[in-house]
Parts: structure tokens; sequence; C-alpha cells
């Protein structure tokens, strides 16, 4: 399989064998496109985090489950599905905001705070002792991947 400007297939020297040309494939959990767009691979992301926090939403909601233990499992389950491969791509504005947006519906899913209780994301970050965000941490990944390329 072989990406890239020209769109034919590529014949091996020794006449046995043939890769053929595609537009987009899978390889170890990444899309990789001919254009070189990383949104969907992004967002599709964002989407699986989403999904396990709404699986989550009755443990998060729980009384009995401490912040400690919901931490852990922010940074088990929802931060390194997000973050997965995330070193790669280039953050948009849109993309940031639904990251954020992501972030602080499960820190407010933690704190047992509903939306229409109006509560500013500070106050519910410092409620459950955050420190940093996803957005710093796929930052952090990037530059750190920028320095082995």
């Amino acid at each position: 399989m072989a990406i890239g400007d020209t769109s034919r297939d590529l014949q091996l020297e020794d006449g046995k064998g043939i890769i053929s040309h595609v537009n987009k494939c899978t390889y170890l959990g990444v899309r990789i496109s001919k254009d070189g767009n990383h949104e969907p691979q992004i967002n599709d992301r964002i989407n699986r985090g989403r999904a396990a926090i709404t699986k989550l939403n009755r443990i998060l909601w729980d009384r009995d489950a401490t912040p400690k233990t919901k931490t852990h499992i922010y940074h088990a389950i929802v931060k390194s599905t997000i973050t997965y491969a995330a070193e790669t791509g280039h953050l948009k504005a849109k993309t940031v905001a639904k990251l954020n947006s992501t972030e602080m519906d499960f820190w407010r899913r933690s704190a047992r705070i509903s939306k229409k209780d109006k509560i500013r994301n500070t106050i519910i970050k410092q409620k459950m002792n955050v420190t940093g965000s996803l957005l710093d941490d796929i930052k952090t990944q990037q530059l750190k991947w920028y320095g082995h390329v």
C-alpha cells in the first residue's frame, strides 16, 4: 500500500509484486490520508473520549467514588483515549474548543455539578484538584515528538 501524489501502483524491482495505491489507510489505529488532514482522526478520538465519559456516567455521579478514584479513571481511560497519536496532528481552534469541552464534561460530572448550575470551569477544576489540562498534555507530547524528529 502506497500513499502519495501519483495515483498509480508501484511495481517491485524483482517483478514479483505490486504495491497498490490508496488514498487513505489505518496503521496502528491512526488514520493516514493522502492530503495529510488529521482533523478526522482527532475528531474521532474526541468522540471516543465522549463515548467513554457517557459510559462512565453512573460512576462519575456516584457519591461513594472519591475524587482521587475519578482522577485515576480520567487518566487511564479518557485522557489516554483522546491523546493517542495526538502529537502528530495540528490543532485548530475548533478542535481545541472540543477538547476543552470534553475535558470539562468529565470534570463536571465527577464533581456532580450540572451545567444548569452555571459554575465556572476554574471552580470545578479547583474542587477536583485538577492541575494542567488536556490541551497542555497534548502540546507537551507534540514538543517531545518534534524533538525526536
